[in-house]
C-alpha cells in the first residue's frame, strides 16, 4: 500500500478514476428495488390484481354507459320487485343483448342492424326513445313527472353521472319502460322465434 496525494497526476490515479466512472454508469447495472413496507407491498399487489381482473375494452360497454354504479343494492331493488318476464325484458335492455337488430346483426342473426323505420340502427336507445313506429305506445312511458326524457339510465334504473350519492332507481320509470317494451311486443316476439328455431 502506497500513500499518494489526491490531486496527484499519475497513471494509476487516472485509471482508478476511469474504472470507478465505468462501474457507476447508469446502464451498467440494473437498479435494485428498494425495500417496501408490508402494507405498501400488499397495496401494490392489490392494485395490479384489480387491473388484471378488469374487463377488456368493449366488454359490458352498454351496461357501463347506462349505469355507472357497480352492481349492488340497487340491482337487487330493480330485479327483486319484478316478475320474471319483466326482469327478462329489463335485463335485455340494460345489457344491450335485446332482440333488436343491432344485437342480432352483431351475432349474425340479422342481415342488417338498421331499424325497420329506416332512420337509424336499432339500438336500445333508438327503440325506447326515437323509433317512429312506436310513438303511440311511447306516450305512456314518457308521462313521468321527471324531466329526463331520453335519459337511458333513468328509464332503466341506472345511475347517470349527474346523479348524487343518495340516488335510487325510479321504479315507476323502470316499470313504465317495461310496459312500453311489453306493449310493442318487439322483444317478446323475437324471444319466441329464437327459442323455437
Amino acid at each position: 500500500m502506497v500513500w499518494t496525494p489526491a490531486n496527484g497526476d499519475f497513471e494509476l490515479s487516472k485509471r482508478a478514476k476511469e474504472t470507478a466512472k465505468q462501474a457507476t454508469a447508469q446502464d451498467r447495472f440494473p437498479l435494485s428495488e428498494c425495500y417496501q413496507a408490508k402494507f405498501t407491498t400488499i397495496s401494490t399487489l392489490k392494485a395490479r390484481q384489480r387491473i388484471e381482473k378488469s374487463l377488456r375494452d368493449g366488454v359490458g360497454k352498454c351496461s357501463q354507459e347506462m349505469d355507472i354504479a357497480l352492481p349492488g343494492k340497487h340491482t337487487r331493488t330493480l330485479y327483486d320487485s319484478l316478475k320474471r318476464s319483466e326482469a327478462t325484458i329489463l335485463a335485455q335492455l340494460r345489457t344491450g343483448m335485446a332482440c333488436l337488430n343491432r344485437y342480432l346483426h352483431r351475432i349474425g342473426s340479422a342481415e342488417s342492424d338498421q331499424c325497420a323505420c329506416g332512420q337509424a340502427r336499432e339500438t336500445v336507445k333508438h327503440f325506447l326513445f326515437r323509433c317512429t313506429r312506436w310513438d303511440a305506445q311511447r306516450a305512456q312511458m314518457l308521462e313521468q313527472k321527471d324531466m329526463r326524457r331520453s335519459n337511458l339510465s333513468f328509464y332503466l334504473g341506472g345511475k347517470s353521472p349527474s346523479d348524487t350519492d343518495k340516488w335510487r332507481p325510479n321504479m315507476n320509470a323502470v316499470r313504465a319502460t317495461i310496459r312500453f317494451a311489453t306493449i310493442t311486443k318487439r322483444l317478446n316476439a323475437e324471444i319466441e322465434t329464437l327459442t323455437y328455431n
